[in-house]
């Protein structure tokens, strides 16, 4: 043990007092400040659009005066773990609409902030993103001459001449090399949550705490990885500058061009073909033709009418403005504006939108049902490009962290799920107020619609335990990364020959 602990100080001092120690911290240290500073005045200018936007959905909800005109919206609360790891954060969409004859499709959410491409990627650049490329990189160089430097030099050699057991120097060198890595990365990160607190928007819970300290000990693992790469690869070679050359190599196909390729292949030549879209709105407008046959039989069986406007009993002449319309080719719509309502008996009328409604909602459930077996096989080709793209350990450590941080595509997902939930709390609401049947859907000529104790959405992020559910396999992935690496280092050294 004592001859364990002589290495790991060794090894750790021989790191700390290099020129590549300073420069390293210095560089992973002000690379993290800016990009948490960066992120930051961006978080706070989303959660202001976020809070603006609830404001003036108050606002209309307000001017709303019948049961019709009722159009909730579901907007995306901001992240504040987005801090850290953007993700999907700013490539969804922060608000969707929700209108009961029209399905919930992604394509039809809408999106806010700039579309402007050159400023999305100098705003993609997180804590995450730093560790990914500077942190790496910097393991890479700790470790590049462990032992083929020390090899050149003839220090490996003198080692050896003395009782010294292979498995421990191996060991210590690791232990030692992380050892002195781990006050960078530490300190980094540390400053970095510093920072983010500091701000009065993020207001950062125990839960969000204990995501980032999960994410830092993940963080550990991955800058874990890169050390034993570099020192595996020592092993393997001659001399440090072969060593370093390879793995720069590796690192760089590893770190920045292998995702790159997988999600461009995929996405060109995608196993899964989703139904054009041409061909699901075509069926939609089938399905909606068929609404419209089978509800105007049930209308005229049951009550006698050809269509629900000839319900309307007048008295005296009459005007009607009929808009027979589909929404963005998914939903179909029919606005009666009949004038003057007043000298109207509107009985049957009401009688039949009780049935009618109810109906149409059904019908753009099964719509919707179309546009999510699409939105589904799109979702396995992205899903099947990130399997591709967990052969780099670079880009397990980004799932990871997207994960536990719920800024990753399945938390962008659940936040589609939960508007389609809300939806039907939405049609549960106006059912229970039998709102369908009542000359409030329609007119306020008698009265307001009320909509005091309309649900509210409530954007939920993840909690720890679904983050880590969700990342379980990527950490495993990472600790087999590990344990892999460090028996390559640890039996090639074994063997390793000094002639």
């Amino acid at each position: 043990m004592t001859t364990l602990w002589l290495i790991i100080q060794r090894e750790f001092v021989s790191n700390v007092l290099t020129s590549r120690f300073m420069i390293g911290f210095i560089v992973c240290l002000i690379s993290t400040a800016a990009a948490v500073f960066v992120q930051v005045a961006d978080y706070e200018k989303r959660l202001s659009a976020y809070h603006t936007a609830l404001q003036e959905h108050q606002e209309d909800i307000r001017t709303w005066d019948t049961y019709r005109q009722i159009n909730p919206k579901a907007h995306r609360k901001p992240n504040p773990l987005s801090i850290f790891n953007v993700g999907t954060e700013k490539s969804g969409a922060d608000m969707v609409s929700i209108r009961l004859a029209v399905p919930i499709w992604e394509q039809q959410a809408q999106k806010q902030g700039s579309d402007n491409p050159f400023l999305s990627i100098f705003l993609a650049i997180d804590v995450i993103f730093v560790f990914k490329i500077v942190l790496s990189a910097l393991a890479i160089l700790f470790a590049y001459n462990t032992i083929s430097g020390e090899r050149e030099d003839g220090t490996l050699k003198l080692v050896l001449s003395n009782p010294v057991p292979r498995d421990v120097l191996v060991l210590g060198k690791y232990l030692g090399g992380m050892l002195s890595l781990f006050p960078i990365v530490g300190t980094s990160f540390t400053v970095g949550i510093v920072i983010a607190y500091a701000s009065p928007a993020t207001d950062f819970d125990v839960g969000d705490l204990l995501h980032l300290v999960i994410v830092l000990l993940v963080s550990l693992l991955y800058v874990s990885i890169c050390y034993l790469l570099g020192l595996l690869l020592s092993v393997w070679t001659r001399t440090a500058a072969t060593t370093l050359i390879l793995a720069m190599f590796i690192w760089g196909i590893l770190t920045i061009i292998h995702a790159n390729v997988a999600t461009f292949a995929v996405t060109k030549f995608p196993p899964y073909k989703p139904q054009p879209e041409r061909e699901v709105l075509q069926q939609i407008g089938e399905i909606w033709e068929d609404f419209r046959e089978e509800r105007d039989a049930h209308i005229l069986k049951e009550f006698g009418y050809k269509h629900p406007i000839h319900a309307i009993i007048t008295k005296g002449e009459m005007s009607l403005y009929m808009d027979t319309r589909t929404a963005g080719g998914i939903g179909f719509e029919e606005i009666y504006t009949p004038k003057p309502i007043h000298k109207m008996n509107t009985s049957k009328y009401q009688e039949i939108l009780g049935y009618q409604e109810p109906f149409r909602i059904d019908y753009a459930n099964k719509a919707e049902e179309l546009l999510k077996r699409r939105e589904n096989i799109s979702e396995r080709n992205r899903q099947l490009a990130r399997n591709v793209s967990r052969i780099s350990f670079s880009d397990t450590y980004r799932f990871a962290v997207g994960a536990i941080t719920g800024t990753d595509r399945e938390g962008y997902n659940g936040f589609i799920g939960q508007a389609r939930s809300y939806k039907r709390q939405v049609v549960d609401y106006l059912t229970s107020k039998d709102a369908f049947s009542e000359r409030a859907w329609f007119s306020s000529d008698k009265g307001k619609a009320e909509f005091t104790d309309l649900p509210v959405f409530r954007h939920q992020h993840n909690t720890l335990s679904e983050g880590l559910s969700r990342a379980a396999g990527d950490i495993f992935i990472l600790f087999a990364w590990n344990i892999i690496l460090f028996m390559g280092a640890y039996v090639s050294f074994l063997r390793y020959d000094m002639s």
